[in-house]
């Protein structure tokens, strides 16, 4: 597959996109941080192809983004560089790029980097003193570098914003087309959080 990243038209530097510790706290029209949020239902996974990477400094400094990490239950030693991301769900460039980008717990033993496809489950806020679920890393579905991937942002036609993200395996593993304003291949959770 050739990536968007690959093609400089679309190159993204960290700077535009900004720190993921800033990203954890702010998400557009809600004060929910958008490490928590989706407009799917939460438990259901999706793919996003990772942005930026998120340091350990950025994460440990910024106090909001600790007490994020720290609530959710991730141990000061599990906080490193990578522990964070930054990822597009629509591709590429257009409006709706940056604000509607997910940041994304990475567990330890998950690698990622910038421009891996990546499959989340997504999260939901803390509710009457339950701990929240975070977005997180489930899996990586495709390298960056991978150019026989199968993972592809649809359409095909590049002069166009807001593709999504499309493997032909998807209807056989259960995932569903959502479409609307926030269009989306997901797996429906299995069960309710």
């Amino acid at each position: 597959m050739n990536h968007p990243l690959n093609n400089p038209q679309n190159h993204v530097s960290v700077a535009v996109w900004c720190g993921a510790a800033i990203c954890l706290l702010y998400t557009a029209c809600t004060s929910v941080p958008r490490i928590y949020t989706d407009k799917l239902p939460p438990g259901s996974h999706r793919l996003a192809q990772v942005m930026v990477l998120g340091t350990r400094k950025e994460l440990v400094e910024t106090k909001d983004a600790h007490d994020i990490l720290s609530r959710a239950g991730i141990p000061d030693a599990e906080i490193r560089d990578g522990s964070v991301v930054l990822a597009r769900i629509y591709c590429c460039g257009g409006w709706a790029e940056k604000p509607t980008a997910p940041a994304i717990y990475v567990p330890p033993g998950i690698n990622v980097e910038r421009g891996d496809i990546v499959e989340l489950r997504v999260g939901h806020p803390p509710k009457k003193g339950a701990r929240g679920e975070l977005n997180t890393v489930i899996r990586v579905r495709q390298k960056a570098d991978d150019q026989n991937g199968s993972c592809r942002w649809d359409p095909p036609n590049e002069r166009l914003w807001m593709r999504i993200l499309y493997a032909d395996w998807m209807p056989q593993e259960g995932w569903v087309y959502k479409g609307g304003i926030s269009k989306a291949w997901y797996k429906p959770p299995t069960n309710k959080p």
